[in-house]
């Protein structure tokens, strides 16, 4: 399918050699033209670079091609804004290098994009979750044997809804190029980059929710997705913890207030489960900014505030004459 609207594709690497070329062939395999790629490696060490420079003389000339070997580690969100700014697509998709596009999702994605008001700004969908062969596990919505979903996805004005949950399928998003634009891409100071982007775009454009699978999104060991999981200090959960600050700027309304209370309070129980005392404290600290602190709040913090006033007072203890 051959059309005027170009969609650029950010693929980003680092240390995904087993799934990279697979990665790059699904956007060659779409059904949809024109495309641009901007394939982006994040100082790899595991031969991925490798990988992409032997698919590289096969892409068709009909894809628009740009390549960007980092040479030090960048991080992800560093990584796509450099891309962004060669990007020249009218709409945007960030690709990781070990997830597939199905053939038509370009194609459909674009479809409902150019039948929408301006202010829609992201138009999503359903994706399988993978194996590490990208066999289809289960979708990332719930459907039932029939294929039908049976969960309410938000869709229109959806910020209330992510302000509480993650509840937009990150890896199916197409973004409108102005949208990023406007925010000044990814916030380079934070880990990850999804609930930040939802948070600050969510605040002024609307979503779609397009009924389909467009994506595979592979299981894989050591993803970003379970770094949040990780035991003590996690940085991506003091990600978490600036994108909240953030978001109550941004709220309007006691329900917006509330919705976010919740995904703070799911953050503490997060944080308490891992051990990760110092994030604890903070969400507990920043609760209060949303609405008044409970009784079951106050004891999910508790640990992290008795270690704060043990530290505190092991540092006014006058230090031993010798």
């Amino acid at each position: 399918m051959t059309n005027s609207v170009k969609v650029t594709v950010i693929c980003l690497c680092h240390n995904q050699a087993p799934y990279v070329q697979e990665a790059i062939q699904s956007v060659v395999d779409q059904t949809y033209r024109p495309i641009e790629l901007i394939i982006v490696d994040d100082a790899s060490h595991d031969g991925s670079v490798e990988k992409i420079c032997q698919i590289l003389p096969q892409l068709p000339t009909n894809i628009e091609l740009k390549v960007l070997f980092w040479r030090a580690h960048v991080g992800n969100c560093k990584a796509f804004n450099k891309a962004l700014q060669m990007a020249t697509g009218k709409y945007v998709i960030d690709l990781a290098a070990d997830d597939l596009l199905l053939p038509e999702r370009i194609a459909q994605q674009v479809k409902i994009f150019e039948n929408a008001p301006e202010e829609v700004g992201v138009v999503f969908s359903d994706a399988w979750i993978g194996d590490a062969q990208a066999r289809p596990l289960y979708t990332f919505y719930r459907r039932n044997a029939q294929g039908k979903l049976i969960e309410q996805v938000p869709s229109g004005d959806v910020y209330c809804q992510i302000l509480e949950r993650y509840c937009i399928c990150a890896p199916t998003m197409m973004m409108r190029r102005s949208v990023l634009a406007a925010l000044g891409g990814y916030d380079e100071t934070l880990v990850y980059e999804d609930y930040d982007f939802w948070v600050r775009s969510a605040r002024k454009w609307k979503y779609i929710f397009l009924d389909q699978i467009t994506t595979i999104k592979r299981k894989v060991p050591r993803s970003h997705g379970d770094k949040i999981y990780q035991w003590g200090f996690s940085p991506y959960r003091y990600s978490t913890l600036q994108v909240c600050r953030k978001a109550i700027l941004l709220n309007r309304t006691p329900q917006e207030n509330e919705a976010l209370a919740r995904m703070i309070s799911y953050q503490m129980r997060l944080c308490l489960r891992h051990f990760d005392f110092d994030n604890l404290e903070a969400f507990y600290r920043l609760l209060s900014s949303t609405r008044s602190v409970k009784i079951t709040d106050w004891l999910i913090a508790l640990p992290a505030l008795v270690k704060k006033v043990f530290k505190k007072n092991n540092r006014c203890k006058p230090k031993a004459q010798i």
